[in-house]
């Protein structure tokens, strides 16, 4: 049995142990102490890190009433010998910050939205936690930062002790009834909350600093919330802030008038964005009608446009070809898109009312340009890979259009 003392110490960064075993655990050494400073995963908080006799600790597991320290390397101490032990203290005490801001948030929660909390993780960036309510709103997510951060400024005590038996465990109203048996470990924040847990806490609600919920969404049946305290919240408060600064200048405006500002310019832009597309329908037209006047006249009254493209993409293209098969009754198209490192494509097309097969002439050009593809009888594109074989392709469709009929 390894003894907890982070139960009754938590502010205890060094401390010194006997070594009971010498364990293996998926391949890497381990220790089983008589005592031990380092906290394990468990109950959504996880595991301290740190080092014995200066090895790295990898990871920190529960096994029961043993605590088992996963080392980097081998100690040479061996059974019954004397280790020292030395926790990342910055980790734990950010543990003991968003652990007991749970805490405070949970209570919170539950006194002014009877919201019980489901689950609990505490992550390296943020934490969340799922909680028992259908639906949390702008107003009530506001009242409830309010709530909790009240009691990180009273800055109140926060008690621990084991009460062990069910009457006693009802006599203390705690928040949530636990599921564990025989003696329970109670973490209390006075006059405010009442719970059970064998996490890491801070001693007063103070050192949590500030509690901020980021992020709220609907989970099924619950509400995950996502949330930062301490020093988490100060980083997060302070790169916010030096970006609201610095855009707010760039604008030459307040911080307080930044959401006018940027409602302003996001109404200015959906104009610019409408004005823009009639322009751009307007060129496209132009361009279309141009490249029609431009076409060659077959016997038979048929126009062909055959063009390869370097300055546009394929969706422009794609666009273009299908506004001039759309103006004219008696076009055919017969266009390349060729695009450095981008490889090759080609885009065939008829108007509706001829009766050309674009699918089967594209799948015979396509192999110029070693590719392949497919489409409709009267449009039809290939992708491939040979950008110089876009010449060979669409002289192919050229000469060998008469034979591409739909019968």
């Amino acid at each position: 049995m390894s003894k907890r003392l982070y139960y009754e110490e938590p502010y205890l960064q060094e401390f010194k142990g006997k070594i009971l075993e010498k364990v293996k655990i998926d391949g890497n050494p381990a220790l089983i102490l008589d005592n031990t400073c380092f906290y394990p995963t468990s109950g959504g908080q996880p595991n301290d890190l740190g080092c014995i006799q200066g090895v790295s600790i990898v990871n920190v597991i529960e096994d029961n009433e043993k605590i088992i320290h996963v080392l980097k390397e081998d100690v040479k101490e061996e059974y019954g010998d004397t280790v020292i032990g030395k926790i990342d203290w910055e980790r734990r005490f950010d543990h003991m910050q968003q652990h007991l801001g749970q805490h405070i948030l949970s209570g919170a929660l539950m006194k002014l939205w009877s919201a019980e909390t489901v689950s609990f993780h505490l992550g390296e960036e943020v934490c969340t936690l799922d909680i028992s309510k259908e639906k949390l709103t702008e107003g009530e997510t506001k009242k409830t930062e309010e709530c909790t951060n009240e009691i990180i400024f009273d800055n109140r005590p926060v008690k621990h002790y084991f009460v062990e038996g069910e009457e006693e465990l009802k006599r203390l109203n705690l928040r949530k009834l636990p599921e564990k048996k025989g003696k329970i470990r109670i973490i209390e924040v006075e006059d405010f909350d009442l719970s059970a847990c064998g996490g890491t806490h801070c001693r007063t609600t103070g050192e949590v600093g500030m509690i901020k919920i980021t992020k709220w969404e609907k989970r099924g049946e619950k509400i995950r919330l996502e949330f930062i305290c301490g020093r988490r919240a100060w980083k997060d408060y302070f790169w916010k802030n030096e970006l609201t600064r610095n855009i707010s200048n760039k604008l030459t405006i307040k911080d307080s008038e930044l959401g006018e500002a940027i409602d302003r310019m996001l109404e200015e832009r959906k104009e610019v964005r409408k004005e823009l597309k009639v322009l751009k329908d307007k060129l496209q037209e132009y361009e279309a009608r141009n490249l029609i006047n431009e076409s060659s006249l077959k016997d038979d009254g048929i126009k062909i446009v055959s063009k390869i493209f370097e300055d546009k993409n394929f969706q422009e293209v794609k666009e273009l070809v299908q506004r001039i098969i759309n103006l004219d009754a008696d076009m055919v198209v017969l266009a390349g898109i060729k695009k450095e490192g981008e490889g090759a494509k080609i885009l065939f097309a008829c108007s509706r009312a001829l009766k050309y097969d674009m699918n089967g002439l594209i799948r015979e050009a396509g192999k110029f340009i070693e590719g392949r593809g497919g489409g409709a009888p009267n449009f039809a594109q290939a992708g491939g890979k040979n950008a110089e074989g876009i010449h060979e392709a669409l002289g192919f469709a050229l000469t060998n259009l008469k034979d591409f009929v739909k019968k």
